[in-house]
């Protein structure tokens, strides 16, 4: 006979665990109720509906889902199938489900809320987005509009602030409210019962804002465990706004918060998430990551770099004096790194190009004691293979040094193009001592020095090259206390010649040249061409600022698509006429060249004939408006040729 248990007292019911044991129940009454949802005949039809529309055959599907059982596989398909979604998901679909169906059953519109939220800004497709927000307002207020007391669910939520989380905006709202509200990001979600919904796009994008305003906030330089957060591949690379990623926005806020001295906790945030910026524009990391974030960016992280190659140069050297126990190298390191960064101090340099060789660069990584994550220059040349080089851009002059025995070289101007060309991978002894200058003296009218490391002589010379071609240093801080006071005692306060720069050298007469070799062009590409061409760094706002001065003056035209040209004119300047006296055999050997050169080609702009020539486009200018102008005409498209006799 089958034994009951005795009936227990009332007073004795264990009603805190009976209540437990009934949530677990219903829980999985639920769980039971659900999965008969995707019983063999739900499953049939979701393939069924499925295999319609990668096939095409909507005219069928919309037959299925005129009952609420096919809405609700649809709408899970939705959810699931990027395929299906991508095909199907459109206003005539929704406008046939809305007719079909004005209220639609539960599940579907919680299909719709988890598709809406899981995929959000992925969905501003044509009108996807904004379709099915309206249609999701709609079938909530058909529910919810007749109550009198909200209720503590996610309907409700959606319902009570419909007029901001339908919008792609909602994310940051989020966040805002959550800043208001002096709460937690996970914390204002719960309050909005916004935690329910899938994890997806919706609440990835809000975390993400969450992590940028908080970025804006925190600490300047220190170490956050936001940091961490954004550095993941997986938030970094989400879409933010005007085709800019998450990433991108950390990049703008934290350079634009270090300004030009960054922390090494920052700076290698930065470098890790986006790379060096000193790569070719086209690679493709560089239009990943630094195209987006603006040139003068750029600029800035370059000169963070400046300092960085300047301190591994100098960890290379100094590595390298005690490895080899080089006497004449250890005693003068001091005064050669305080040349160097007292130039940094004078906050003069605006790039740099570390060199290494081999085994230099594996000193150099010893020195870090980590990998490098700035780029440099290989040194092909074996007897390089220890040596240590770099080159310094500090706007008025350029600097080329290295480690042993190598000499300091000074530049007037950019000593090689070559340098501002990221895409360049190694350099040998033969380019740096004997093609830059070459290349120097085909761009420049300017000189150069090469100075021997002298123990007694290097830094007066140095000092006074620069000073005689009017730059102005302050020798406390290029110069120790002790060698300053000698310098001083010895040979006195160097005189700094004023410079007066001849026409072709100003930037306005670059700019002119520009615009003459490309005919026509807007303003960002100048910027772009200035570097390329003369190897000059210049910001966006002074190159209006010249552009425009030079309108009024009626040099250059602007028309309605913002490009900039030279009034037409048939000649530069002044037209000459060839006359008894001006014939062939008057010209340079150089002016002959460049002649037949154009006969050649027959008609040719300056950048064609330039780069035939294999020279600049000032040296040929030069020619062109001096002895050649009687023989040689420009044309209304800006081509050269010779005139006609």
């Amino acid at each position: 006979m089958l034994q009951l248990p005795s009936i227990p007292k009332l007073q004795d019911a264990q009603w805190e665990k009976v209540t437990e044991e009934w949530v677990k129940l219903t829980a999985n009454t639920k769980k039971i109720a659900d999965g008969a949802g995707q019983s063999q005949e739900f499953k049939a039809l979701e393939e069924g509906i499925r295999r319609l529309i990668l096939n095409g055959e909507f005219d069928q599907v919309k037959k299925v889902i005129k009952k609420r059982r096919g809405v609700r596989v649809l709408t899970q398909l939705w959810i699931d199938n990027e395929d299906v979604r991508r095909r199907s998901l459109n206003d005539s679909f929704i406008d046939h489900i809305k007719e079909l169906h004005p209220k639609l059953g539960m599940s579907s519109l919680m299909n719709l809320i988890a598709l809406l939220y899981r995929y959000f800004d992925m969905l501003n497709i044509d009108s996807v987005f904004e379709k099915l927000t309206t249609w999701l307002q709609g079938q909530i207020d058909f529910r919810l509009s007749d109550r009198k007391q909200p209720s503590n669910t996610i309907l409700s939520s959606l319902h009570q602030h419909k007029n901001w989380l339908f919008d792609l905006s909602a994310p940051k709202a989020v966040v805002d409210l959550a800043k208001k509200n002096h709460l937690d990001l996970s914390d204002q979600l719960k309050k909005l019962r916004l935690n329910d919904l899938p994890q997806g796009r919706f609440l990835n994008i809000c975390h993400a804002q969450y992590y940028l305003e908080t970025l804006k906030e925190i600490p300047l330089g220190e170490s956050h465990d936001i940091l961490a957060e954004l550095s993941k591949s997986e938030v970094a690379k989400m879409p933010y706004e005007d085709g800019k990623r998450i990433g991108h926005i950390a990049l703008e806020i934290m350079i634009d918060r270090s300004g030009g001295a960054p922390s090494s906790i920052w700076q290698n945030f930065v470098l890790d998430m986006a790379g060096d910026p000193r790569i070719a524009n086209t690679a493709k990391n560089y239009r990943e990551w630094w195209q987006p974030i603006g040139e003068h960016r750029i600029k800035m992280v370059t000169s963070w770099l400046a300092k960085e190659d300047l301190r591994l140069f100098l960890g290379a050297i100094e590595e390298y004096g005690k490895q080899s126990g080089d006497d004449a190298l250890n005693r003068m390191f001091p005064a050669r790194k305080k040349f160097l960064e007292g130039l940094y101090e004078h906050g003069i340099i605006r790039n740099t190009r570390l060199m290494l060789g081999q085994s230099a660069a594996t000193t150099v990584k010893k020195v870090l004691g980590k990998s490098m994550t700035t780029s440099f220059i290989k040194l092909s040349d074996s007897h390089m293979n220890d040596k240590a080089v770099i080159y310094l851009d500090c706007g008025e002059f350029h600097i080329i040094e290295g480690s042993h025995q190598f000499k300091l070289w000074i530049y007037t101007g950019l000593p090689s193009s070559r340098l501002s060309d990221y895409s360049l991978k190694s350099l040998s002894h033969l380019d740096l001592t004997v093609g830059f200058v070459r290349d120097f003296n085909k761009s420049y009218d300017g000189n150069y020095k090469a100075i021997t490391h002298s123990p007694t002589t290097w830094q007066k010379n140095a000092i006074e090259f620069l000073a005689e071609n009017g730059v102005v240093l302050d020798l406390e801080k290029v110069l120790s206390r002790e060698d300053y006071q000698v310098y001083i005692r010895r040979f006195g306060v160097p005189v700094v010649k004023k410079i007066k720069s001849d026409l072709s050298k100003t930037l306005e007469a670059q700019i002119l040249s520009v615009i003459e070799i490309n005919s026509s062009i807007k303003g960002k590409s100048i910027v772009n061409a200035l570097l390329t061409e003369f190897g000059l760094v210049v910001e966006r706002s002074k190159i209006n600022s010249i552009l425009y001065s030079l309108r009024s003056e009626g040099k250059v035209l602007l028309d309605d698509g913002y490009f900039w040209s030279l009034p037409n004119t048939n000649s530069d300047h002044v037209t000459h006429e060839p006359t008894a006296q001006q014939s062939f055999d008057d010209l340079s050997a150089e002016g002959r060249k460049i002649l037949h050169k154009i006969e050649q080609l027959g008609s040719c702009n300056l950048f064609n004939l330039r780069t035939s020539l294999d020279v600049t486009a000032n040296h040929c200018l030069k020619y062109i408006r001096g002895e050649l102008a009687p023989f040689v005409e420009k044309d209304f498209n800006q081509m050269y040729r010779l005139k006609q006799k």
